[in-house]
């Protein structure tokens, strides 16, 4: 390849270099900083000179040699008067008059040479020329008005001094953004942020490509560009440069000492590095920083008392050294990180300490720490690492939470804390019988108290579950469980024990805040469980658009959210979802004996009723009451399976056995004494009993609750009541109440039960039609497309279904909207789901 086809960008210099040639005697002087490809220019134009018949002499200037005499002249003109060079520079005579003749001898020869034929006198670096032949150019470029001769010179910004007077100046820097999109059309972009545009970054990138598309290697510089971009640096300049990223200060005194050079190098190279410090070379500076640099850092910033986190910063990317200095400060910055709530910090210093040599004591200590870390981060790894390190509190927490109770039982044994036993016990085996003595740590006090506030709830014993909530109550505690194990099991029992007394706004508020204090971080522990716990919430509240949002967001739920989860599913009416989601959590055959699964068996038993299978419904909420009365779990704000299993002996003829289980169930509800509780059981009661005054009861009750959806409930059996009772004037305005709640919970099954009794009660149709929030979203797409006047075949065609598969879809969500046909889709859909043309 010719020289001039590889100086790209550089075709406005060419061509002023071509009307040059044509204009002889001509100079030209071009000014560039360092790899700006000057020389590569200069090549270019000798090319294109001797290309025209031009003699060329070349030279190039070097800080090497710039001490002996006429060494640059001597390149210039050994091809035509080496003799007369070496005779010169051989002299030392100081008299001025002898230098005089020797000029004058080499302007004779060369205006033979260029009598004969053009000639183009071509040096690069002139700025390192020696002075004899620095003294020489300026005579003959002063002599040159006669004569087919050309000049040009190359040198760094500021060298040219007097010789650029009247001679044509370029000044060469990098390359515009149109010149880039000629070398990369498709990654213009991307190549000219990541280079600048700087010639010699240009050049790498095509040569290393070779011919393939540059923009990827910007992205991912192979390790071969990497290497040649390091060497084309130096070593200097390199190690200054990575020093100058990695501390992000442009401090010589400071950069020095990392990059191990003198001051006076540092100064020059932050001044070089500025012009070729473009994102290219700066990430692959910073990929490679060496461990030994990095430790340099971290001990001169220490010594000029920066920040710890810089410090630290840097020890984390060095290799195990062995130092006891790193060790220190690393272990330090660990525990520091641990208290002030940043997990992450600490386990990143806790696993490049498990890198040094340890003693196994050590080790182990080690291993439990960073386990502590990691809970509340990477869970996985924090059962592994806990595990290796062998019996602690947490590790018996983290085996508690996996269901592993007999092995978190086994750790425990060995574990000097009398609260963690307590702590597992209650969410997995049911109530306390005796709490130990209270500790003096406040910390430990606040877990003591909320172990108290559920068990009491559990047992529905409302007055120590008040008196243990207000102590329990910390400002901060949504922002530390984030961090700290024992604060998160405070916030589950907390938020648990809240939601079964009706305080959901305050359990909201808890979850919410524990939300936002993680957002943005890596807390996958607390997320799940405060996503499981405000899926109770609002599945208790009857917010079942809601409910149904969170179970469709957790991917990898917490045992809490299981249970309203599969409610939250069995309410929208889809019984094959929840079935789904049984299956997957293996929670569709036998269900385990922790007390946090009783609820899914009564969920569970809801689904099999919903779908007609009383006898195996009936099993499942017997069986849930059966647990949950041998862990003295009495409380019916927990889960109602007395009231519900009740309903369905009803069905089955057996009287006796459902009176006795919604009269315990009134019992233990007043005695607990939440509205919901209360309002549920009243209902059951009424239903079982036939008895209108307890359903009208249950009404009032439940009207003072924030359980909407129980409240809808409650008023369709008071209107079905009614209307069997003959008051059908009352019992229309009941239904059309109970249809109104069943549409704003999002409940399409109690709308349809309230629609239908309407109906036989000779109501008309008055009420709003349903929030299309309720449709799945292959219902709303079918429905919008409906709406907008396609056929079912049409749609069926876009979704590639069959047409009884749209027919199925849109029988749905008639039923959902309480829509009598097609004609009332548009009417019902809202603007955001209004159809397209």
């Amino acid at each position: 390849m010719r020289v001039r086809e590889a100086c790209v960008g550089r075709d406005a210099e060419l061509a002023a270099w071509r009307q040059a040639l044509s204009e002889t005697p001509s100079v030209v002087c071009v000014e560039a900083g360092p790899r700006m490809g000057r020389t590569t220019l200069l090549r270019a134009c000798a090319e294109v000179a001797g290309e025209r018949g031009f003699t060329v002499l070349r030279a190039q200037g070097s800080a090497t040699e710039r001490d002996f005499p006429y060494e640059l002249a001597a390149q210039l003109f050994e091809p035509v008067a080496g003799a007369v060079v070496d005779r010169i520079a051989g002299r030392r005579d100081p008299d001025p008059r002898m230098h005089q003749a020797a000029l004058r001898q080499l302007y004779r020869e060369l205006r033979e040479l260029a009598a004969r034929t053009p000639v183009l006198v071509a040096v690069d670096d002139l700025d390192l020329a020696d002075a004899d032949s620095l003294r020489l150019l300026h005579y003959l470029r002063r002599r040159l008005t006669d004569l087919p001769v050309a000049m040009i010179v190359t040198t760094l910004p500021g060298g040219l001094a007097e010789f650029a007077r009247d001679a044509r100046r370029w000044t060469l820097g990098c390359f515009s953004e149109d010149v880039v999109r000629t070398l990369a059309p498709a990654d213009a972009g991307v190549v000219f942020r990541a280079t600048g545009g700087h010639p010699w970054l240009l050049a790498e990138l095509r040569h290393e490509a070779g011919g393939s598309p540059i923009g990827e290697l910007c992205r991912r510089p192979s390790p071969t560009l990497a290497s040649k971009i390091v060497a084309g640096l130096g070593s200097d300049l390199t190690a200054v440069g990575r020093a100058a990223e990695i501390l992000g200060s442009t401090d010589p005194t400071l950069v020095a000492a990392v990059a191990g050079v003198d001051h006076q190098t540092a100064s020059r190279a932050l001044v070089e590095f500025s012009g070729v410090g473009m994102p290219l070379v700066t990430s692959v500076l910073v990929a490679g920083v060496p461990s030994e640099l990095r430790l340099r850092a971290a001990q001169a910033l220490y010594q000029r008392r920066a920040g710890d986190e810089e410090v630290i910063d840097h020890l984390l990317a060095t290799d195990p050294p062995g130092d006891e200095w790193v060790v220190r400060m690393l272990r330090e910055h660990a525990a520091t990180a641990l208290a002030d709530g940043d997990p992450e910090r600490a386990a990143a210093c806790l696993r490049r300490l498990l890198a040094e040599s340890l003693s196994e004591e050590d080790r182990r200590r080690l291993l439990t720490s960073l386990g502590e870390a990691e809970v509340h981060t990477d869970p996985s790894a924090a059962l592994e690492h806990l595990t290796q390190a062998g019996g602690s509190v947490a590790l018996a927490y983290e085996l508690a939470e996996r269901g592993r109770l007999v092995e978190s039982a086994r750790v425990l044994a060995d574990v000097d804390d009398d609260l963690a036993p307590l702590s597992i016990e209650i969410e997995h085996a049911g109530v306390l019988e005796v709490m130990p003595v209270k500790p003096e740590n406040p910390r430990r006090q606040r877990l003591w108290h909320a172990i108290a506030a559920l068990s009491g709830a559990l047992k529905g014993d409302r007055g120590s579950t008040l008196a243990a909530l207000a102590r329990v109550k910390g400002r901060n505690l949504a922002v530390t469980a984030g961090f700290d194990l024992v604060d998160r099991r405070v916030f589950h029992h907390l938020v648990t024990a809240l939601s079964m007394m009706d305080e959901l706004d305050e359990a909201d508020r808890l979850c919410d805040n524990a939300l936002t204090a993680i957002s943005g971080q890596q807390r996958p522990a607390l997320e799940r469980l405060a996503l499981g716990l405000r899926t109770d919430s609002a599945l208790r509240r009857g917010d079942l658009r809601e409910a149904r949002r969170l179970t469709l967001a957790q991917h990898d739920p917490h045992a809490t959210a299981l249970a309203p989860m599969i409610g939250a599913l069995i309410d929208v009416n889809e019984p094959q979802a929840a079935a789904v989601l049984l299956s997957a959590q293996g929670l569709d055959g036998e269900i385990p004996g922790s007390a946090r699964l009783d609820s899914v068996l009564f969920q569970r038993g809801r689904l099999r009723a919903a779908d007609g299978d009383t006898e195996r419904a009936l099993h499942d909420l017997l069986e849930c009451g059966r647990r949950m009365d041998e862990r003295g779990v009495l409380n019916p704000a927990v889960c109602p399976w007395r009231s519900s299993a009740a309903l369905l002996l009803g069905q089955l003829g057996d009287r006796r056995r459902a009176m006795a289980l919604v009269e315990q169930e009134l019992l233990l509800a007043r005695r607990w004494g939440s509205a919901s509780a209360v309002g549920v059981a009243l209902r059951g009661a009424g239903m079982v009993t036939g008895d209108a005054v307890l359903l009208a009861e249950a009404v009032d009750v439940l009207r003072e609750s924030p359980a909407r959806l129980e409240y809808g409930r409650a008023l369709a059996d008071w209107g079905q009541f009614l209307r069997e009772s003959g008051e059908e004037l009352p019992a229309r305005s009941v239904l059309r109440m109970a249809h109104s709640m069943a549409m704003r919970c999002g409940s399409v099954a109690l709308m349809e039960r309230a629609g239908r009794e309407l109906r036989q009660a000779g109501g008309r149709r008055r009420f709003a039609v349903a929030d299309p929030a309720v449709l799945t979203e292959r219902e709303s797409f079918v429905a919008r497309r409906a709406a907008a006047g396609r056929t079912n075949r049409q749609i069926a065609a876009e979704l590639y279904v069959t047409t009884r598969t749209v027919e199925f879809a849109l029988t749905s969500v008639y039923r959902k909207l309480g829509l009598a046909g097609r004609r009332e889709l548009r009417g019902a859909l809202g603007p955001g789901d209004r159809p397209a043309p």
